[in-house]
């Protein structure tokens, strides 16, 4: 987006996003962000498009997030589109037949849990993979008319790494690893620690590469990898 950065406590890489990007913030905690980000947009004048899929978003932190920036709960609640998908299947089609009707020349995409509802074992596995790659098409869309905030929440405990951040790759620009450790100098506010990555110039979008990522430290820079 072209009118400001986001909230100061995100690093660099995402206080300029505009049509053209998309970034991945995954870990916890992400709720708070998830406000956080549509008062910032709402408050700047933009539509913001709030998909959840992840059944987290809370409209009570938006509010309160919103007079923190001098927005009344009838402004924000009149720019913040929110839409709800309780199935892998019904993502899909919301994102491909209701939201590109909401979006406006300033616009923000939120997306809650872009990966979550894939891991409902109950669905084949090759039909997950395919409504999944039919999304990252969709999301690869939007990007040329809104900036993409992909916010995804830790999986569930002994789900099985079906390598949908393989597949969600090429539509990033930027990644962000959130992680509760309050010693770490790169903290948020609360003690939230941050692993950033940015898409290398050498690597095309439209490769399935696992994108790296590099934890800022004292000593120099480690790799890591997107697990999702």
């Amino acid at each position: 987006m072209a009118a400001g950065p986001l909230p100061p406590a995100l690093p660099a890489p995402m206080r300029s996003l505009r049509p053209g990007h998309a970034a991945l913030m995954w870990g916890a905690p992400f709720r708070p962000l998830a406000a956080a980000a549509a008062a910032w947009a709402a408050a700047r004048g933009a539509r913001v498009v709030v998909v959840d899929a992840a059944d987290a978003f809370d409209p009570h932190r938006l509010v309160r997030e919103a007079r923190r920036r001098g927005l009344a709960r009838s402004a924000v609640l009149a720019r913040v589109r929110v839409a709800r998908a309780f199935t892998s299947h019904q993502l899909v089609r919301l994102l491909k037949e209701e939201i590109p009707g909401e979006l406006e020349p300033l616009s923000l995409v939120v997306l809650l849990g872009p990966v979550s509802l894939f891991y409902d074992e109950q669905v084949p596995l090759a039909e997950r993979r395919r409504l999944f790659l039919n999304m990252v098409d969709i999301l690869a869309a939007y990007k040329a008319r809104a900036p993409l905030l992909l916010l995804q929440p830790p999986l569930p405990r002994g789900a099985v790494h079906r390598g949908f951040s393989r597949l969600l790759a090429p539509v990033l620009d930027f990644w962000l690893k959130l992680e509760n450790h309050p010693q770490d100098p790169n903290d948020f506010p609360g003690g939230v620690a941050l692993t950033v990555g940015v898409r290398s110039p050498s690597q095309g979008r439209g490769e399935h590469r696992q994108p790296r990522l590099f934890r800022s430290q004292t000593g120099g820079l480690q790799g890591g990898r997107i697990s999702l």
